[in-house]
C-alpha cells in the first residue's frame, strides 16, 4: 500500500534550518564586507588627502607665499583646492603651527589642532584626529622653500569622518542589494530543497523512515524466494539471503554485475534478454529455479531497474512428484493385485487337486524372481542407494512391459548423489523412449569400474536421437509437455558430468538401433555443490 504524502516536521525543520543558515551566512558576509569596505574607503581617502596636500605644497607660488605669510594669496588657492577635491578643510600654516588659511576665517591665526611636529621636521604624516570641525582623516606635508631646502610651512588637507561614513554608506548600499538578492535566492533554493526532500521521503518522519528500513530488511531476508534487483547498468542493488544461497554467491554482491559474480551462464544469458519473464523454469547449475522478472519504476531510461525473483522449483516439484508417485504406486498395486489374484487362484486349484508339491513350487518360483534380482544387484553394486534405484527401475520396467537388462557391477560407494542422478535420469530416458516404439522394449544398463573411474552405459532400442548435441541443452525435449517441465534430465546429467570432470558420449543403442549413452565418472572427491539426491533425481521425470 503506498505511503500517503504529508508535510512532516522533518521538512519544516529542514526548511527553517536552511533559511536561518542562509540569513546568518549573508549577515556575516555583509558585516565582514562592511568592515572591509570602511577600511578600504578610509585608506583611499587618506591617500587622496595626502596627494592633494603634496600637490598643493609643491604648487607654483605657494612656497613663496608661505614664506611671505601672504594670507590674501594663499586663502583663495586653498579654498579652490578644497572645493574642487570635495575636502572638508585645507589649512596652510607656518612651521610653528599658526594657521594662514582655514574654512572658518575666525580660526585663521590660531594654532593648528593636531600633530604637526613631524611635518615641521620635513616628514609626511597621515592621521585621524578630532579637530575643530570634528573627527577627520588628514594628511600633513611640509612646504619647502626649494627642492631640498628648509621647511617654510606646512599644508594639511582633511576629510571629516562624517563624509567618509557617507561614502561607506553609498558603497554598502550596493552590498545590501547583493545581500537581499542572496537571501532571496537562498530562500528559494531552501524551498526547492525542502520540496525535494518531502517528495523523496514521502513526508515521513526520521523515526518512520528508520522503522520502514528495518521492516524492509527483515522482510527481504525472511522471505523464502530469492530476490534480486538490477539497476539500469545491470548491477545488483538488492539481494537477499535466499538469492545468495540459490545462486551460490560468495562475498559482497551489491554493485557488481552478474558476470562479475560468476552466476550460471544459463541465467546470465536468459537475463540478457530484455523481455519480461513469467514463471519460467530454468536449470541453474544443478538446481531447477522458477524465474520471474518485471520492471520496477520507469520502464526505460536511467531510472529503470529489474526485479527478479527466484524460487527453487523443488518445493513445487516435491508435491507433484508425491502425487505422481502415489498414482504410480496405486497403479502398480492394482496390477500386482490382479496378478497375485491369478497366482493365488492357480495355487488354490493345485491344492484342491491334491498337487501340493506343484503348488509350493509355483508359489516359490513366482516370488523368487524379484528377490533373486534384488540379491544379485546388492551383491554386484556396492552402493546401496544405486542398487535400490536399479531394483526400483527393474520393477517399474517389468510392470511397463520393458525388458531391463543389468550387466556388470560397481565397487564404488562414494558420491551416491551423483550416481543416482546420472543413472536414474538415463534409465528414465531410455524407458520412456522404448515405450514410444511398437514392438520394441529393451533397455540395457552396464556398470564397470576401471582406471578412469566408473563407466555407466545405458542403451535402448527406441527411435533414437535426431540431434544428440541438443539433447543436453536445458529445455530440449522430444516429448510434449508444459514449458519448463521437459528437457531437464539430460541437462542435469551433463552438469554432473561436467562438475566431476568426466565425459559423456552418445552412440547406437541395442542391436544398433535406438540410443546409447556412455558416461565416465572419475573417482575422487567432486567439487561440493549443495543439492539433495532426490531433488536431482526428481528432475529425471522431466527429461529430454
Amino acid at each position: 500500500m503506498p505511503v500517503p504524502r504529508r508535510r512532516s516536521r522533518l521538512v519544516r525543520r529542514l526548511l527553517a534550518v536552511e533559511i536561518v543558515t542562509v540569513l546568518v551566512t549573508v549577515l556575516i558576509a555583509a558585516g565582514v564586507s562592511a568592515v572591509s569596505t570602511r577600511t578600504l574607503v578610509e585608506d583611499d581617502e587618506a591617500a587622496r588627502m595626502l596627494g592633494l596636500a603634496t600637490a598643493l605644497a609643491a604648487a607654483p607660488g605657494v612656497p613663496a607665499a608661505v614664506s611671505a605669510r601672504d594670507v590674501a594669496a594663499l586663502e583663495p588657492a586653498a579654498e579652490a583646492v578644497r572645493l574642487d577635491a570635495d575636502a572638508s578643510f585645507v589649512t596652510i600654516m607656518t612651521p610653528d603651527g599658526t594657521r594662514l588659511t582655514h574654512p572658518d576665517r575666525a580660526l585663521i591665526g590660531q594654532t593648528y589642532q593636531g600633530t604637526f611636529a613631524p611635518a615641521a621636521a620635513g616628514a609626511t604624516l597621515v592621521e585621524t584626529f578630532p579637530g575643530t570641525l570634528g573627527p577627520s582623516v588628514r594628511a600633513i606635508v611640509p612646504v619647502l622653500a626649494t627642492a631640498g631646502g628648509p621647511v617654510v610651512g606646512m599644508v594639511a588637507v582633511g576629510l571629516l569622518r562624517v563624509d567618509v561614513f557617507s561614502r561607506v554608506l553609498r558603497e554598502l548600499g550596493f552590498l545590501a542589494l547583493g545581500a537581499v538578492a542572496a537571501i532571496g535566492i537562498g530562500v528559494v533554493l531552501a524551498l526547492v530543497a525542502a520540496r525535494r526532500v518531502r517528495r523523496d521521503t514521502l513526508g515521513l518522519e526520521p523515526s518512520e523512515i528508520t522503522a520502514l528500513h528495518r521492516h524492509h530488511e527483515a522482510v527481504l531476508h525472511a522471505i523464502r524466494e530469492g530476490l534480486l534487483v538490477l539497476d539500469a547498468t545491470d548491477r545488483v542493488v538488492v539481494v537477499n539471503d535466499e538469492a545468495t544461497r540459490l545462486l551460490e554467491l560468495t562475498g559482497p554482491a551489491v554493485g557488481k554485475t552478474l558476470a562479475e559474480l560468476g552466476v550460471d551462464p544459463a541465467l546470465a544469458a536468459r537475463l540478457a534478454d530484455p523481455s519480461p519473464v513469467t514463471d519460467e523454469t530454468l536449470l541453474v547449475g544443478e538446481r531447477l529455479l522458477l524465474l520471474n522478472r518485471t520492471w520496477a519504476g520507469e520502464a526505460s531510461g536511467a531510472g529503470r531497474s529489474w526485479v527478479i525473483t527466484l524460487r527453487d522449483r523443488t518445493e513445487v516439484e516435491q508435491v507433484m512428484r508425491a502425487l505422481d508417485d502415489a498414482r504410480s504406486v496405486a497403479g502398480a498395486l492394482r496390477f500386482q493385485a490382479h496378478e497375485h489374484a491369478n497366482h493365488l487362484q492357480a495355487v488354490s486349484t493345485l491344492i484342491e487337486l491334491g498337487a501340493h508339491d506343484d503348488a509350493r513350487d509355483l508359489a516359490v518360483r513366482w516370488s523368487r524372481d524379484i528377490a533373486d534380482l534384488g540379491a544379485d544387484l546388492r551383491e554386484r553394486i556396492a552402493d546401496p542407494a544405486l542398487a535400490a534405484l536399479v531394483l526400483d527401475k527393474a520393477t517399474d520396467a517389468r510392470d511397463r512391459g520393458v525388458d531391463l537388462r543389468v550387466s556388470g557391477g560397481s565397487a564404488a560407494t562414494a558420491d551416491s548423489d551423483d550416481l543416482v542422478t546420472v543413472v536414474g535420469n538415463l534409465l528414465d530416458n531410455a524407458l520412456d523412449a522404448v515405450l514410444t516404439t511398437t514392438g520394441r522394449g529393451v533397455v540395457e544398463l552396464g556398470l564397470s569400474d576401471g582406471p578412469d573411474g566408473l563407466t555407466v552405459r545405458v542403451a535402448d532400442d527406441g527411435p533414437g536421437l535426431a540431434d544428440p548435441e541438443a539433447a543436453f541443452r536445458a529445455g530440449w525435449s522430444t516429448k510434449a509437455g508444459a514449458a519448463g517441465s521437459r528437457g531437464l534430465g539430460l541437462a542435469l546429467v551433463a552438469r554432473v558430468v561436467e562438475r566431476r570432470g568426466g565425459t559423456i558420449t552418445t552412440g547406437a543403442g541395442v542391436d544398433g538401433t535406438g540410443t546409447g549413452f556412455v558416461v565416465v565418472l572419475p573417482s575422487g572427491v567432486p567439487q561440493p555443490v549443495p543439492h539433495t539426491p532426490d531433488r536431482d533425481h526428481e528432475a529425471g521425470d522431466a527429461q529430454a
